[in-house]
């Protein structure tokens, strides 16, 4: 026969709880997935770029860019048309453009003049963007 004396008071082992163990790490994989997830939106990408020709010159002496740019967000993507003279696309004269299908069909062509440029979209859209609005420091 086998007699069982009882431990001390206070110092009975409890059978470890594997809850609070599991919820930590279930806690920890969606803060660590919604960290990269964070880290990836909101994201640029640049769809068109065109440089001003050598033929066409502004008063302001400088060489411009334009470019269509994608801003990629968690809702949504939205386009804008960059008009400057850095060729970082940071700063200088944005036109937001919202038109459908400029996803698949960008920009076909861009005409510089001295009194702007013109795009021309591959949904058959134009939009024409006065020299004034991205020279002289734009």
């Amino acid at each position: 026969m086998t007699v069982h004396t009882p431990a001390p008071s206070g110092t009975a082992r409890r059978p470890r709880r594997l809850g609070p163990l599991v919820a930590g790490l279930i806690v920890g994989v969606v803060l660590g997935a919604g960290a990269v997830i964070a880290m990836r939106w909101p994201a640029q990408q640049t769809l068109y770029t065109d440089k001003q020709p050598g033929t066409v010159a502004y008063d302001d002496g400088s060489a411009h860019v334009i470019a269509l740019i994608r801003d990629h967000s968690l809702l949504e993507d939205s386009f804008r048309l960059y008009a400057g003279r850095d060729p970082s696309l940071r700063y200088g004269h944005f036109v937001d453009v919202d038109l459908p299908g400029i996803a698949d069909k960008p920009v076909r062509s861009t005409q510089w003049t001295p009194d702007g440029v013109r795009v021309r979209f591959g949904t058959g859209h134009e939009l024409f963007v006065p020299a004034a609005s991205f020279t002289g420091g734009r």
